[in-house]
């Protein structure tokens, strides 16, 4: 647990303010509930979709209250905190799966260090809580012949519902997975029952119709994207198609005489390959239209995640030999993020498949614990008392998981993001509050946060209008940043812009520079622009 609560501590190093620009918006929800004492939802706030989400910004506003603390200033203090107990499922879906603490403990190691989980939940985001709650709720429906565990299921399904809707999705296809499943296996035992199918499909799979109406019932835009007719056609398409396949898998996979063991490595290499091509074809291509490209040092990683996957697939054809409930975890955990890393692929290459692509793949990460774990175990039984060889094999995955840490300390040369916002940022952006400048221009990264947390309009624009040399008279105020000389201006999903030296120097010296702070190399300039 120190070992999760440190590695999550990784951007305070860099500016104690929320890591990534969506704690922005939910630091000011909170803040806005701990000065209203109550929670409203406003079409015209650029907060909007955020407050139709209220479960992270409701608890985070009572536990601020109640603790004295700042809403924005003490959020990325406590996240790490509560996302280091992600380590714990990790480690009970291990132990489960293996019958041994070590299966658990290779589990909760891979939930430690794995570098885009370490990313995400670093960050303040409502899918970072959503990746601690999940699990938890997908463990008690597994455990559902328990009356306490199944109500307990319930409740954690309801909640997400009001968390965040893709997890809520992502969770409830996992506990439709493990209905098919147990339903399958009790047709062919003869055990099934109307009633049994009945009670799991009411607290499982059909608590979808009180978050549907919720959504429906605020607007969700989420909803509207995935309820449009041909993007409905296809979701379902994927669904139905995914449900035939996993049928068959509640009954283990024999190894015949006289024949390789086949199949369930075909199927196990799935998901790793999916993975790979899409990687390699965003590099070449940009697979994604208008939106960056694999970067090279995502390229590099990729030996190390091979390691990673080599072992994933050959805990997968452990687990498929078996028919306890593991098989049923595992293959669960898997089918539903590869429905919608299916859908965002196949609905359209473009920034929005991208978004769904990848915040669909964080969520195949416990179940790459767990059979990372049963391959481990079962490595380490094998080697016997050959100590030597152990330690080397203890060592390779430790190494593999280390080197995939810089997608969360270096996310701007892993993915061409920048999710830090310095103090100098912070206290320009609130400078041109203290103006009361309602007409400022800036990148998008700024603009996000000065909208989010201060209220006020700002302009995305100004690196593109430098680069063009178009007019920038008709804004009141330019925020700049040094940086984008070196490592660009973000404008995410697409690549980033660098501003040559020249262009940036002619634009400071033509207006007045009101305010400057930071590193040289890392200035922010607050600038009055003057009519020409």
């Amino acid at each position: 647990m120190c070992v999760a609560f440190a590695t999550r501590l990784v951007p305070l190093t860099f500016s104690p303010l929320p890591f990534g620009i969506d704690g922005f918006a939910l630091a000011r929800i909170s803040s806005d509930i701990a000065a209203t004492g109550g929670w409203r939802i406003d079409p015209a706030d650029t907060n909007s979709y955020n407050q139709k989400l209220p479960g992270f910004s409701l608890l985070w506003s009572a536990v601020a209250s109640l603790g004295g603390l700042s809403p924005l200033g003490h959020v990325q203090i406590l996240m790490p905190l509560l996302a280091s107990l992600a380590v714990v499922p990790a480690y009970l879906f291990g132990v489960k799966a293996t019958g041994r603490r070590l299966g658990g403990f290779v589990a909760g190691l891979f939930i430690v260090f794995f570098g885009s989980f370490l990313l995400l939940t670093s960050s303040v985001s409502k899918e970072s809580i959503g990746l601690l709650v999940f699990p938890v709720a997908v463990l008690l429906f597994l455990e559902r012949r328990d009356a306490r565990k199944r109500a307990l299921s319930v409740v954690l399904l309801l909640f997400l519902a009001f968390l965040h809707p893709l997890t809520t999705l992502l969770t409830l296809g996992m506990t439709s997975a493990l209905v098919v499943l147990a339903q399958r296996r009790a047709i062919a035992r003869g055990r099934f029952s109307l009633r049994s199918v009945a009670v799991d499909v009411a607290t499982g799979p059909a608590l979808a119709i009180p978050a549907w109406a919720y959504y429906s019932a605020v607007d969700l835009p989420f909803l509207a994207d995935l309820l449009a007719a041909d993007a409905l056609v296809l979701f379902l398409g994927i669904v139905i198609l995914l449900t035939a396949l996993i049928a068959p898998m509640a009954r283990p996979a024999r190894l015949r005489v006289g024949r390789r063991f086949v199949s369930p490595v075909a199927r196990g290499v799935l998901v790793p390959a999916i993975g790979v091509l899409v990687v390699l074809g965003n590099a070449r291509n940009g697979l994604f239209a208008g939106a960056v490209g694999t970067k090279s040092a995502l390229l590099e990683m990729l030996p190390a995640i091979g390691v990673l996957a080599a072992f994933a697939v050959a805990g997968y054809q452990l687990v498929r030999r078996t028919t306890n409930r593991t098989n049923d975890l595992a293959v669960s955990m898997l089918v539903a993020p590869v429905a919608l890393i299916l859908f965002g692929l196949l609905r359209g290459l473009d920034p929005e498949g991208l978004l769904i692509l990848y915040r669909s793949i964080d969520f195949l990460d416990y179940a790459f614990a767990v059979l990372i774990g049963v391959a481990f175990v079962a490595a380490w039984r094998w080697l016997g008392r050959r100590r030597g060889a152990k330690a080397v094999l203890f060592t390779g995955l430790l190494a593999a998981l280390l080197a995939t840490t810089p997608m969360a300390w270096n996310t701007p040369a892993v993915f061409g993001v920048e999710n830090v916002t310095t103090p100098q940022e912070f206290r320009a952006l609130a400078l041109l509050a203290s103006f009361g400048a309602r007409n400022v221009t800036t990148d998008q990264r700024m603009a996000d946060v000065g909208a989010m947390w201060f209220g006020y309009a700002m302009d995305p624009s100004l690196p593109l209008k430098l680069r063009d040399n178009e007019s920038v008279e008709s804004f009141e105020y330019a925020l700049v940043l040094e940086r984008w000389m070196t490592a660009g201006a973000q404008v995410h999903p697409a690549p980033n812009i660098v501003i040559s030296a020249g262009i940036l120097e002619a634009f400071l010296a033509a207006n007045r520079v009101m305010y400057v702070a930071g590193p040289l190399g890392n200035r922010v300039f607050v600038v009055q622009i003057l009519v020409q």
